[in-house]
């Protein structure tokens, strides 16, 4: 009969849980997104025990870029999923603008509790658009957007230059985390991400 009981109970719980997860509803603003940061990291270099190192004379550059953002709701309540629209534009070797762009899907976000995006560009394409495929200069961004959604509704966003990304159409090159040799580094500070289906 006890565990009778407590099955009920540890039933409950988890309906009241689902419901909550269900239940929240954001409209555009409650996303808050601090203005995006961006910087230069070296590809990392990591030890493994039982292979030969191999020197890696010079690693190459790609692009960070990061944003601390908040969704309000009820506290402690979860979020199934957000997903960040990313945008970087450059201006290439010729002078002429181009928009990089990327998704990074988040998912079980508590609300009322600060925590961090991260997305990156790989050195190769940032090779192609400067000219540059060993080192990069961030003063090369023109501008950085980011744009939340939830459900397909924008939530949330930020920019450093307006939607510059709707006057010239965005194409592929921002990658998420899991994505890049920084997957296994600083787990804790980002919102957890969906795995990719690959």
């Amino acid at each position: 009969m006890k565990s009778l009981f407590a099955l009920a109970a540890v039933s409950a719980l988890s309906l009241a849980s689902l419901q909550a997860q269900q239940s929240i509803q954001l409209k555009m603003g409650d996303v808050k997104v601090e203005s995006p940061v961006y910087e230069a990291q070296k590809t990392p270099n990591f030890q493994a025990g039982d292979v030969k190192g191999k020197d890696v004379p010079n690693p190459r550059d790609w692009l960070e870029i990061e944003v601390e953002f908040e969704a309000n709701g009820p506290r402690g309540a979860v979020i199934k999923d957000l997903l960040f629209r990313y945008y970087v534009g450059f201006r290439d070797t010729t002078g002429t603008p181009r928009v990089l762009s990327g998704d990074v899907k988040h998912i079980n976000v508590v609300t009322s509790e600060k925590t961090f995006s991260v997305a990156y560009v790989a050195p190769n394409t940032l090779g192609e658009l400067t000219g540059d495929f060993r080192r990069f200069q961030p003063n090369s961004v023109e501008a950085v957007g980011v744009e939340v959604y939830y459900n397909g509704v924008i939530v949330g966003g930020t920019s450093t230059k307006g939607k510059f990304w709707e006057s010239i159409s965005p194409q592929p090159g921002v990658l998420g985390k899991a994505d890049t040799p920084f997957a296994l580094l600083w787990i804790d500070r980002y919102a957890e991400v969906e795995k990719s289906s690959r």
